[in-house]
């Protein structure tokens, strides 16, 4: 979030409280107000743009839904939709991105989202300017996501204006999002920072070094982008809760990923979502052929790269993923590689896995580096200059950012990360729903155990930023 951990619990009880004590008809507009003041706050430049982006949204949808004329609701359409992404290309690829707010590059496909799906008839326009513009500026999403969409939240929001203070002040669904959030700061504090000191060492560094470390920093990185995003959408996820609003839980376990079709289905759902249903589907899908779809994939995945920065190598981080997905379609198709995984065994599965991962790694070595000749320069080292030896010299290993004590609190809770990754993978649940079957004193435990552990163990202060999450700069 863009508030500190020592604040967010009392923060979100004290915005849960004013919520019971006005009228029930007020809890959204006090939501939305107070979702604007804490946008504010976190001194984002343009702060005009969110509430600018919501007020487009309403007036083109009610616009269109008043129209009769089929041309007069396209003309809106591509008005509103062009607004948009000139709006979002400004601010993202001109002289003047420093000054974008934050957020911005989420809320505004929310807002397109929302104008297509009402154009489409897959919603109707909502005639309350108030929630179309809480969907828009709802604080837990608006800065990193989930990418919503309204007919999602704006029928919640609507529920939240008539729900008895009981339901609102339900202890069993407070205790579960609670769980939430302590498991997102501990993925965040605990292990994300961590792996943040490993991966900026070496990736800063990585002329020093030769094929096991750079590995350990493309793995490092991969693995720090991973915690560090999930971690704040658990923690929005769990904030929505309280206010008994459900939101897309964007992550389910994708490092397990069997391909990288699967693993677009694991990362970041709710953009790959958006991304198939408003970017691959009006392109034409799969419904024009096989040399469409391969095209459209690719198509698909370049614009990805592009929504997530101006540089080259994000460009290219895309691309790599648009092949991924066109080559393994191709082998899919032709009977190369098994469309069916669940009848294989343990030891295909795992080198489907381990095999899936190496790419997805590969690829984000262009994400993390500041430029093309940085990331090229990390390969070409990477696979040239040997030094395996190095882990066998634990004094060396050692100085790479993370001594041996910071090491060992990383790899336990790794080992808890990944038995919750697994039981999410194989049984498709949550912590919370885990925990609830495995009976209260269990629960209460385990809660309390991994909040002690990230009281204790996780970085805090100017090591960490706690406040700074990877894609609040997207």
């Amino acid at each position: 979030m863009f508030i500190t951990y020592q604040i967010l619990f009392p923060l979100v009880f004290m915005i849960l409280l004013l919520e019971f004590i006005v009228p029930k008809k007020i809890r959204s507009f006090l939501l939305l107000a107070l979702s604007f003041f804490l946008y504010y706050i976190c001194g984002t430049a343009g702060f005009f743009i969110l509430p600018a982006v919501g007020i487009v949204s309403y007036v083109v949808t009610v616009a269109m839904e008043k129209s009769h004329s089929a041309s007069a609701k396209k003309a809106l359409l591509i008005s509103g939709i062009t607004l948009l992404i000139v709006l979002m290309a400004i601010y993202r690829y001109t002289a003047i991105n420093k000054l974008a707010p934050l957020g911005l590059s989420f809320f505004a496909l929310e807002a397109i989202s929302y104008i297509s799906d009402c154009y489409n008839g897959k919603i109707k326009a909502e005639k309350n300017p108030l929630y179309v513009l809480l969907f828009i500026a709802f604080f837990p999403t608006v800065i990193s996501g989930p990418i919503e969409r309204g007919g999602n939240l704006i029928p919640q929001f609507r529920k939240l204006d008539s729900a008895s203070r009981k339901e609102l002040f339900d202890i069993n669904r407070l205790c579960d999002n609670a769980i939430i959030i302590i498991f997102g700061m501990f993925v965040k504090l605990v292990i994300a920072d961590r792996l943040a000191i490993l991966s900026d060492h070496i990736f800063t560094t990585y002329y020093r070094y030769g094929t096991s470390v750079l590995i350990i920093g493309a793995v490092s990185f991969g693995m720090q982008l991973y915690c560090d995003f999930m971690a704040y959408s658990h923690i929005a996820l769990g904030i929505a809760g309280m206010f008994d609003i459900k939101i897309m839980d964007n992550f389910k376990a994708p490092y397990m990923s069997l391909s990288i079709t699967d693993f677009w289905r694991r990362w970041h759902i709710s953009l790959s979502s958006w991304l198939k249903d408003y970017i691959y589907i009006p392109l034409g899908g799969n419904r024009k052929g096989k040399l469409r779809k391969y095209l459209n994939t690719f198509i698909t995945f370049a614009i990805s790269g592009v929504w997530h920065g101006s540089g080259l190598t994000f460009l290219i981080w895309g691309v790599l993923h648009g092949l991924y997905n066109m080559i393994e379609n191709i082998l899919t198709d032709i009977g190369i590689m098994k469309k069916n995984k669940s009848n294989m065994p343990f030891g295909a599965r795992f080198l489907r896995a381990t095999f899936t991962f190496i790419l997805v790694d590969f690829a984000w070595i262009f994400f993390k580096a500041d430029s093309v000749q940085h990331a090229c320069s990390y390969i070409i080292q990477m696979f040239t200059v040997k030094d395996f030896w190095i882990l066998s010299d634990m004094n060396k290993f050692f100085s790479l950012g993370l001594g041996a004590q910071e090491l060992f609190i990383l790899i336990f809770a790794l080992m808890i990360l990944g038995g919750m990754d697994l039981i999410a993978y194989k049984r498709d649940i949550r912590i919370d729903q885990w925990l609830n079957i495995q009976g209260p004193v269990f629960r209460m435990i385990f809660t309390l155990a991994i909040l002690l552990y990230t009281m204790v163990f996780g970085l805090y202060g100017e090591v960490a930023d706690p406040a700074s999450f990877y894609y609040m700069s997207f």
